[in-house]
């Protein structure tokens, strides 16, 4: 599940609890917004579970050799850490059936 299909499950869900309809953008500053704070614990504990919806692990790159065809040289890419979301079995279940 990428960003943006987070952001539209986020939309639905938000109108179907509050009857409220949110533009894209407004949705996607919440999410970004609980992201944030996502990868901030995350990077403390490294994985945060939440029952029947999936969980949010550090995931550790290494780092990488590239080619550059200007140059014909090599550069390395710097390991960086990032945050990913694993859904659910249940999740997956419920949101193929929306």
């Amino acid at each position: 599940m990428n960003t943006r299909e987070f952001v539209n499950y986020y939309r639905r869900l938000r109108k179907e609890r509050d009857n409220e309809e949110l533009t894209f953008q407004e949705a996607r500053e919440e999410v970004e917004t609980f992201f944030d704070l996502i990868g901030d614990i995350v990077a403390m504990d490294e994985e945060i579970k939440f029952k029947n919806k999936g969980n949010f692990i550090l995931q550790k790159r290494k780092k990488k050799k590239i080619g550059v065809f200007n140059s014909k040289e090599t550069k390395e890419i710097e390991p960086k850490d990032t945050v990913k979301f694993v859904q659910s079995k249940v999740f997956k279940k419920k949101q193929d059936n929306n």
